[in-house]
């Protein structure tokens, strides 16, 4: 356990970090294949978002399937 009357320890102060503005100008550009892949997550989203489906909404069908092959199974085993 440590010391806490060390004077190391009870003099500690974290450091701050400097606030520097962004620098003048326009925003450098983003690269080649970060433009293509947030182009590809944007379409994947609007293809989602039309059939319905949230992140959240994909995790909740995603274990009512689970749930469904786990019932599935324990029916098929039980009436063997």
């Amino acid at each position: 356990m440590d010391n806490l009357d060390d004077p190391r320890i009870s003099s500690y102060r974290p450091q701050r970090r400097l606030l520097i503005p962004a620098p003048p100008g326009p925003r450098p550009r983003l690269s080649r294949a970060r433009r293509e892949q947030r182009e590809r997550a944007d379409a994947r989203d609007s293809r989602l978002h039309l059939v319905g489906l949230t992140k959240a909404g994909i995790i909740v069908m995603g274990l009512l399937l689970a749930a469904v092959v786990v019932m599935a199974a324990m029916a098929l085993t039980s009436h063997v």
